[in-house]
């Protein structure tokens, strides 16, 4: 289990996580997105069966030395298509990037379970975003994230796997989110 290109999308600036407004001023939204992402991109760092880590924003990331596919604006599931192709025959995952509890051992129960039903996906913990999603092979398949992604995910086909695991699951979207991490014992 080789040769997987990741794509890592992240919302930058006062975009980033406008709906945790309600808790942090932008600059702490943007902090928190940077220091989850680096979690995120240094976990996916230890992930053998990963060949390379593409970050996808409108502009570099601060301390990034990997690759970079600059989102142009056209919208976060037709980026995603156009970086798929770019990447045309890899098997491919795509995991965002505000999941701070994830682990290494998440990412290859997810690719694991890609290599056996072609793709797998892990929901948010309310079981209706999809907050990562394998394709292990070439089939045809298009990324609907946004308002419940994982049902229209899942209606794409029927082999497909779906991973729960805490790490995948345990997202930060919400103010709800923020205190279900702080009741955790994370320290955002």
């Amino acid at each position: 289990m080789t040769g997987w290109r990741a794509v890592v999308p992240i919302k930058q600036g006062a975009l980033g996580k406008s709906r945790l407004s309600p808790l942090f001023d932008p600059a702490q939204r943007d902090d928190l997105v940077g220091r989850m992402a680096d979690h995120v991109l240094h976990t996916l760092s230890k992930v053998s069966a990963l060949a390379q880590i593409d970050v996808l924003s409108p502009r570099r990331i601060a301390g990034w030395t990997g690759a970079w596919q600059r989102d142009l604006g056209r919208g976060l599931n037709a980026e995603l298509q156009a970086w798929r192709a770019s990447v045309w025959p890899s098997p491919v995952l795509v995991v965002h990037a505000d999941l701070p509890l994830l682990g290494a051992a998440d990412i290859d129960a997810l690719l694991m379970a890609a290599q056996q039903h072609g793709v797998a996906l892990a929901h948010d913990r309310a079981g209706l975003g999809t907050n990562a999603l394998a394709i292990a092979d070439g089939r045809d398949f298009h990324y609907c994230f946004g308002q419940d992604s994982c049902r229209r995910h899942l209606a794409q086909g029927a082999d497909m796997a779906l991973v729960a695991r805490e790490g995948l699951m345990i997202d930060l979207d919400t103010p709800d989110d923020a205190l279900a991490l702080c009741a955790l014992g994370l320290t955002l």
